[in-house]
């Protein structure tokens, strides 16, 4: 399997990436590419699938992925020429766009907001919460709370604030605390620092497995019917690359389909055995309980539909991230490599 390493770890942290983006073939036959994500997390599942079972290798690529400890960094490397992909959600991606800084998404991994919220069992016993309580008294309690999320401008920020605007409320005016990574926000939630995260899956299900967290609003299952879809994850290239590294591309799409296959149709343990190596930190019951979020989640056709468009471009426009020349959602999704 080709290493998955950090941004820090390559001794590059703060910085963006300095090598060239342009594939290279190694004394394997195998094109050498380089692809980055922000977190080690399962919205990157297809990547982690891909390693393991050898689908990257399938189709003639060693994949290096960086692992750039948040949002940012992760799409200015490829906007940089530093990186040639990223998986990254749309939220992201399309606020760092404008003008001729432009990125283009050739195949949709996840068309489902993966970013839920999780409450404290003691602030869901305080206010008499529990998994039965219907969504909209759910987001009515939501602006009194302190809200956990990874940092400001992030995914996590922006799905919470539009929950918040969702409820009634003054966004501006909630509690929102910059807490980093996965395991922070965790920590803080266990440790009463904050009453309810928003952070993506697995991180929630670890605290209810624990019995320190409960699911406040899974919009893994779509429970809010505003986030029905979404652009969530998918694969982002320079449009430049298209034609100059087209194989390369084609062979990215390809891996990562037959992994959005796998985990369509195979079962949650089958799953579960493919990721569990690069989630020790997760119990298996855990991982399970991710896994089975991750199923309904995945577009049959690797493409993200209307709805996960507008869906995407409203949040963005409820948080004012969209850039007035922002290009149209429309114009950066191309599907040509899709089967």
């Amino acid at each position: 399997m080709q290493g998955i390493t950090t941004l820090a770890g390559l001794g590059l942290a703060g910085s963006v990436l300095t090598s060239c983006a342009g594939s290279t073939t190694g004394p394997d036959g195998l094109r050498r590419v380089r692809l980055t994500q922000a977190v080690n997390s399962l919205a990157y599942a297809q990547n982690y699938i891909a390693q393991r079972a050898g689908y990257f290798r399938d189709v003639g690529l060693a994949v290096e992925t960086v692992v750039t400890d948040g949002g940012g960094p992760d799409v200015q490397a490829v906007l940089a020429g530093s990186a040639g992909f990223t998986i990254n959600d749309g939220g992201q991606v399309i606020t760092a766009l404008s003008g001729n800084r432009r990125l283009t998404a050739v195949a949709a991994t996840f068309d489902r907001c993966l970013v839920n919220a999780t409450i404290s069992v003691r602030t869901a016993q305080r206010l008499g919460i529990d998994a039965t309580t219907p969504l909209p008294r759910k987001l009515a309690v939501l602006p009194e709370l302190r809200i956990g999320v990874t940092a400001p401008g992030a995914l996590t920020w922006q799905i919470a604030r539009f929950n918040l605007v969702g409820a009634g409320a003054d966004p501006d005016s909630a509690t929102l605390v910059a807490l980093g990574g996965g395991p922070a926000v965790l920590a803080a939630l266990e440790s009463d620092q904050v009453d309810v995260i928003y952070i993506s899956v697995p991180f929630g299900e670890q605290a209810v497995q624990r019995g320190t967290g409960l699911t406040l609003i899974d919009h893994s299952a779509g429970e809010d019917p505003t986030l029905s879809r979404f652009m969530m994850e998918g694969l982002w290239v320079r449009p430049g690359d298209i034609e100059e590294d087209r194989e390369s591309i084609v062979g990215m799409v390809t891996a990562l389909q037959r992994a959005s296959t796998f985990i369509r149709t195979a079962s949650p343990e089958e799953i579960a055995d493919v990721l569990q190596p690069d989630f020790t930190a997760f119990g298996r019951e855990v991982l399970l309980a991710a896994v089975e979020r991750l199923k309904g989640a995945v577009p049959a056709d690797g493409r993200w539909d209307a709805t996960a468009q507008a869906t995407t471009e409203r949040v963005l426009r409820t948080n004012g991230l969209l850039r007035p020349d922002a290009p149209p959602l429309a114009s950066i999704v191309e599907d040509r490599f899709l089967t």
